[in-house]
């Protein structure tokens, strides 16, 4: 079943999406873009909406303020309007379509009765038709109905010991989206329960192992709101929840304190930025989050400096202080005739007085710089519509000088800019935004200073500039203005740096606001206009101690692209032989390179001229190969541009490797002459495994590809008229789709080609048949993400290990599985194990973990036999066996962007 198009998005702000129906859809108007249909109908408290089945037809959205009539016909309802809104036709991101004329929809019912829906459509439709107050006050009666007939399942309790011991309604937030629904802490878990059961009907979240830290947060400017963090395995990884009152929220703190990781405190981590010790980009996020700024509410979306002022020179000296923007100034005051005219304004002004009427940080500018990355937050926030090509984030210069010179233009920046590979800066989805009035040009990537060959590199000299020694002396200064003792009062006055009453914490409590037309009036102007940060510190910020500016860090991409793991992928024919212990305990380093600038993902080996060389990718885009009998590195390209890696392997007998990227694509690339043949999106989400097997029957080769839309897929790899090429076609190719409950993170071929086995960020291990799809046995055992499962050579035995320190041995041949070998949670100085990758020959296995040891773990022992560090900081990531028959030779990869190689005797110089 295709995906659903309908997202919350969509809805107006503060719209509540309530239920769907299964409908057929036909409209009387002759040319309706839409012929009679099969979809679901959702209804929304201010609108509803018809969603085809056919992707290729657009969602219609029937606004109930444009209704004239919703009356019963047989056994239909039908919807009289004259405007109707089209939405993502052939889901392409683009504005809405506005049909101003008479049109009649009518919807039968394929399970509901049309009385049904009929009832609860003709209420919302006459709560649209009252005066404003009275709107507002029928539409919170019609919610509040609703909601209080939901109540929490039972049934969705994992234990059934398990004792609820808090209950209450909140709201979960999210770019742009509320979503009410109902919060549960259990003696083991907590239960978000979303009313509408979008986008899923409850997220369970373990106390004990799931939960990172959970943070107080702001929510309408009150304190009645938490963000908690989950582990690196959970999906989301964060939760932002609002509650009605403080009280509420400080109960519900107290359930989940015991399992918050404790965090640093503001004194620490303002000392170790003095020192040194973090950097001024991590330092700048911490502020932000100690200060109730979250990547999960634009209304206080993370808040950075502009620090540099030069977008034209050709070359960018960090060393001439000219280049720096003035960090104990707003950027309002930046312009001395500027701040002249907002004097005499606000001298004039009755109380209360402000000088500025727009804020630094609001909704509108965080998607102003973030459009192209974000196109559909724009379209909600917008009401369907791209803003004027003219007055959108075209280059780097005109948002500067409008920043110096705009009458109210007074926004810093995003984080985005001093981190990341610049993403945000490109069309990449290639978004029809429209043309600029002045020269005509469509308007595509942003216009890159002179300095800038490409937005890596401006972010890299950004990041750079952010971390220079002249703006490490004067970030306090900018401190003091956002999060400090200059932020609110007659300091704020002095300091040029007051903004509307509104936009700070405690000057109105909703809590008391009655009438519903002013408190709707309260929260869309403190939605929309921006919020000042909580105020950290009450007197003036100390300075960095000079000479102790930090050298900055590789970039670093976000935490969901940082943290992932790959197990050996190896496309060259398997040798089976036995590795000698003697041999494993030898093993020592003899090369490692320094390639990769991010975390390599996958390893691979191929055989050219009889000499065996080794192939890496990683993050950073970039393919990597290695003669491993004389120790050098002999390739390094970028194939897809901009794309980052994250599995390989190479097909049998041809020097031909198939990838897997971040942009939920598979690409065959020819290595022998250096050629992409062809880049295709196969999955809805990252790609994060691949697989090689073949068809008994007929000898084709089968491609599995594992993502994070929680399916592997299985294709046909067929050989072209030269043996040693490949051809992939995925719209013809495709044999079977393997759906799981949750992103599929590894897999391997059964050495017949006639299983595969998966494991997922849920703990799940499952046999499949192929190539038919059918699903074999599920082996228990993992409680955390599977990260790597391998077959043994003689397809015997399975070997899983996972997150959790769990290492299993499954006796795979006969029916159905029995395991034969589990470890118990494995632990290394006080701490449980995290293992990443394994490569193994049935009798010995290589691991690599999360703190980038190795460990050589012997199976008739069952024990681990040999430790080494090999890779730091961060995790080894990938591990594989060279197919050498003399030698042992072990290749190992981490998130250092290393590739070592290993040997225990001379085939290695």
């Amino acid at each position: 079943m295709p995906a659903s198009r309908f997202s919350l998005l969509l809805l107006e702000p503060g719209e509540i999406y309530f239920e769907d129906f299964s409908v057929t859809y036909t409209c009387s108007t002759q040319d309706s873009s839409i012929p009679s249909q099969r979809g679901r109908l959702r209804l929304c408290s201010k609108s509803a909406m018809f969603e085809p089945a056919d992707a290729k037809y657009p969602i219609l959205k029937i606004s109930l303020s444009y209704c004239s009539s919703v009356s019963k016909e047989e056994d239909s309802i039908a919807i009289q309007c004259n405007q109707l809104t089209e939405m993502l036709a052939n889901n392409i991101m683009a504005p809405y379509v506005f049909l101003k004329k008479t049109f009649i929809l009518k919807f039968t019912f394929h399970y509901a009765t049309s009385e049904e829906c009929l009832y609860r459509l003709s209420q919302l439709h006459r709560a649209s038709t009252l005066p404003p107050k009275e709107q507002q006050e029928m539409m919170e009666a019609i919610i509040h109905s609703r909601h209080a007939r939901v109540q929490f399942d039972p049934c969705w309790l994992e234990d059934l010991h398990e004792t609820v011991q808090f209950e209450a309604k909140v709201i979960q937030v999210s770019p742009l989206v509320s979503n009410p629904g109902r919060v549960v802490v259990t003696s083991a878990r907590l239960y978000y329960q979303p009313y509408n059961c979008e986008p899923w009907p409850v997220m369970k979240i373990r106390l004990a192992s799931d939960i990172e830290r959970v943070a107080r947060r702001r929510y309408l400017l009150q304190n009645s709101a938490l963000e908690i963090y989950c582990k690196e395995h959970c999906s989301p990884k964060y939760l932002f929840l609002a509650l009605d009152s403080t009280s509420l929220c400080d109960e519900l703190f107290k359930r989940l304190e015991s399992n918050n990781k404790p965090n640093i405190g503001l004194d620490v981590a303002t000392l170790q930025w003095q020192h040194g010790i973090l950097s001024n980009y991590d330092y700048l996020l911490f502020l932000n989050s100690a200060a109730d700024r979250s990547f999960n509410d634009l209304t206080q979306y993370p808040v950075f400096p502009w620090v540099v002022k030069d977008f034209i020179s050709a070359n960018l000296d960090l060393e001439d202080p000219s280049i720096y923007r003035d960090l104990s100034l707003p950027i309002g005051a930046l312009n001395p005739n500027r701040l002249k005219q907002l004097l005499e304004r606000f001298n004039d002004m009755p109380e209360p007085r402000f000088l500025y009427g727009s804020h630094y940080m609001a909704p509108g500018f965080v998607l102003f710089y973030l459009a192209r990355k974000y196109p559909q937050l724009v379209l909600c926030l917008h009401g369907g519509r791209f803003d004027h090509p003219d007055r959108m984030f075209n280059s780097l210069q005109q948002t500067w000088q409008n920043v110096m010179n705009g009458a109210a233009d007074y926004k810093e920046l995003v984080p985005e800019f001093y981190d990341g590979e610049g993403e945000f800066l490109v069309n990449y989805l290639d978004i029809n935004f429209g043309h600029r009035s002045s020269d005509g040009r469509p308007v595509q990537d942003v216009e890159l200073p002179p300095w800038a060959k490409s937005p890596q590199e401006l972010i890299m000299k950004l990041r750079q500039a952010l971390e220079s020694e002249h703006v490490s002396k004067k970030l306090h200064l900018w401190i003091d203005l956002i999060f400090g003792h200059l932020q609110r009062g007659t300091k704020a006055v002095e300091a040029r740096n007051l903004f509307h009453p509104l936009c700070y914490e405690g000057s109105v409590d909703l809590c008391t606001v009655i009438d519903p037309v002013t408190r709707l009036m309260y929260e869309i102007q403190i939605l929309e206009f921006g919020q000042i940060p909580r105020q950290l510190f009450t007197k003036p910020h100390p300075a960095r101690f000079a000479g102790l500016i930090p050298t900055p860090l590789p970039l670093m991409t976000s935490p969901d692209l940082q943290n992932g793991s790959r197990e050996e992928e190896d496309g060259v024919e398997n040798r089976t032989r036995s590795w000698s212990r003697s041999r494993l305990c030898d093993l020592h380093i003899h090369t490692v390179f320094h390639g990769h600038k991010k975390s390599v993902t996958g390893l691979a080996f191929y055989s050219q001229n009889d000499d065996v060389q080794a192939v890496s990718v990683s993050l950073d885009g970039f393919i990597k190969v290695y003669k491993l009998r004389n120790r050098t590195q002999v390739l390094s390209v970028n194939p897809i541009e901009s794309n980052p890696l994250t599995a390989c392997l190479c097909l049998p007998e041809s020097n031909a490797l198939l990838l897997g990227t971040l942009q939920n694509e598979v690409a065959l690339y020819q290595i022998d002459c250096c050629r992409l043949d062809n880049v295709a999106t196969v999955h809805d989400d990252n790609v994060t495994a691949l697989g090689i097997g073949k068809d008994e029957k007929d000898g084709n080769v089968i491609l599995a590809s594992g993502s994070s839309d929680c399916n592997v897929k299985l294709w046909r790899v067929h050989r072209t008229c030269s043996s040693s090429h490949f051809r992939f076609r995925p719209t013809t190719d495709l044999i079977a789709e393997l759906e799981h409950d949750s992103s599929v993170v590894s897999l391997d071929f059964h050495p017949g080609g006639l299983k595969l086995a998966t494991g997922t960020k849920e703990g799940q291990v499952l046999l499949w048949e192929v190539p038919t799809g059918l699903p074999l046995d599920a082996l228990p055992g993992h409680m955390n993400e599977v990260s790597a499962v391998k077959f043994s050579p003689d397809g015997s035995k399975l070997v899983t290990v996972g997150h959790d320190g769990l290492l299993q041995v499954f006796q795979v041949d006969i029916d159905p599985p029995q395991i034969v070998a589990k470890s118990e949670e494995m632990v290394a100085d006080d701490k449980r194990e995290d293992f990443r990758c394994l490569a193994w020959d049935g009798l010995s296995i290589l691991l690599g973990t999360a703190r980038g040891e190795m460990l050589i773990f012997d199976l008739v022992a069952f024990k681990v036999v040999r430790r080494v560090q090999a890779h730091a900081p961060g995790a080894l990531t990938c591990i594989a066996v060279a197919p050498i028959v003399d030698d042992l030779v072990v290749v190992t990869a981490g998130q250092d962007g290393r590739v070592c190689l290993w040997g225990s005797d001379a085939i290695i110089p």
